[in-house]
């Protein structure tokens, strides 16, 4: 038998049944608000008083999750902010394990306690992810602000690890704790949990920039491509994804969001793609089948409206530039980031594919 993972399952499943169009893996921010600042974090939103008071209550949260439940979903990520500062998360987990959702937490792991701890070896997630800031308290607490954080994120990763619960570890490399990769790693590693690193960081999704501050050189990113353990290598950048130039074409979207992923944020709002939150459909107003059933042909029908040189270039496939990562970064879909222009460059260069 196989052990596929949930893209390769998503494929397969349409594959079999023939359905190209299915929203089978989500994820959901069920909240802005966070205990840490992280410098290089995309939440522009953490704490904000009024922000936080317009998400979405426990009612509102529980009849959406049945709506993609009816809807077919199967894999479903609760993420932030830091989902644990909600009050009733608990409540929320257990409602959506009843439906049979397959859940991953993303977690910092600061708020873990043996009560939910012990939650979660009654019910155990398909995954809990921890990210990891650093491996010394004076890096992990320079990137999130906070003092007594890191040793209240050991705890965390502590009391996950003595239940025997599904844990993986991960960390967004920046020049603050790029120095301390192989540390971390070894720290997984004797610690028997799997590690992943993102070698990118992104603006806010405000589009602040302030979190690029923190980017690696892309030089070093290009270094760290070779690497299987990176998260961004893993990422399926486009449909005809096979090492081959794009074909000439209007369209400004090539890659495969849309057909099974969406993302819900907050306040409930529906979009595709994490970096790319307009257009939007609000789950307040509609229902979640119309709002997958609108999205999709709004964003799949949108066309180039300039002479980028994105559109028709050779290394396309190999590069991090899309529409939704253009926007997030120059406020224009078409406008190159130079940064990935050039870390694919050196990429090239150095004979590595993604």
């Amino acid at each position: 038998m196989k052990n596929l993972g949930t893209r390769e399952f998503s494929r397969e499943l349409q594959q079999r049944t023939g359905i190209r169009r299915k929203p089978l893996n989500g994820q959901w921010e069920l909240s802005f608000g966070c205990n840490l600042r992280c410098v290089h974090c995309y939440n522009s939103c953490y704490n904000n008083p009024e922000s936080i008071k317009n998400e979405l209550k426990f009612k509102e949260i529980t009849n959406i999750l049945d709506q993609i439940h009816n809807e077919g979903c199967l894999w479903l990520c609760f993420t932030g902010g830091e989902p644990l500062m909600r009050p009733d998360f608990l409540d929320i987990y257990a409602y959506a394990k009843k439906l049979g959702l397959l859940l991953t937490i993303f977690t910092n792991g600061t708020l873990i306690t043996e009560e939910i701890a012990d939650y979660f070896l009654k019910e155990p997630p398909f995954s809990i992810e921890i990210s990891l800031n650093g491996i010394t308290r004076v890096t992990y607490e320079k990137i999130t602000q906070v003092k007594g954080s890191f040793e209240n994120c050991l705890r965390g990763i502590k009391l996950i690890k003595e239940r025997k619960l599904p844990l993986k570890l991960k960390a967004a490399l920046n020049t603050l704790n790029y120095s301390e990769l192989e540390k971390m790693k070894a720290f997984a590693s004797n610690l028997g949990i799997s590690f992943r690193h993102s070698s990118i960081i992104y603006p806010a999704i405000n589009h602040s920039k302030n979190p690029l501050k923190f980017r690696l050189s892309a030089q070093a990113v290009a270094n760290l491509q070779n690497s299987k353990e990176d998260l961004d290598c893993e990422e399926e950048k486009t449909e005809v994804h096979k090492n081959k130039p794009l074909p000439k074409s209007d369209f400004l979207f090539h890659c495969s969001m849309t057909m099974n992923t969406f993302h819900i944020n907050p306040y409930g709002e529906l979009f595709f793609c994490n970096w790319l939150r307009k257009p939007s459909f609000s789950l307040r107003e509609g229902n979640f089948k119309e709002g997958f059933d609108t999205l999709y042909p709004q964003i799949r029908s949108l066309r180039y409206k300039t002479d980028s040189k994105c559109r028709d270039c050779d290394l396309y496939n190999q590069c991090y530039q899309c529409p939704a990562r253009a926007y997030i970064e120059n406020k224009d879909m078409e406008k190159p980031v130079d940064y990935f222009c050039e870390i694919t460059h050196r990429q090239k260069e150095k004979g590595i594919r993604r």
